[in-house]
């Protein structure tokens, strides 16, 4: 996965507040949430991306959290 990829979340994620929230309220991010890769893993944060998340939510997520968009699903 490169950056400028779109990926999708792989199951219900929920999220770690960040250093800038206060009250410590974390976001929930449904199964299939749509983002956009910023970054790619770095020595720092290894199997880890940076994701732009559709709303400008932007969160660093392991790889097992995230896979390829591939478009909208028929149910």
């Amino acid at each position: 996965m490169e950056v400028g990829c779109l990926v999708e979340t792989t199951d219900k994620i929920f999220t770690l507040p960040s250093h800038n929230e206060i009250d410590g309220i974390h976001d929930i991010l449904d199964k299939g949430t749509v983002g956009i890769i910023v970054k790619r893993p770095t020595h720092g944060k290894p199997r880890q991306y940076l994701i732009n998340f559709v709303g400008g939510r932007e969160y660093w997520m392991f790889s097992n959290e995230i896979q390829p968009y591939m478009g909208e699903k028929n149910v």
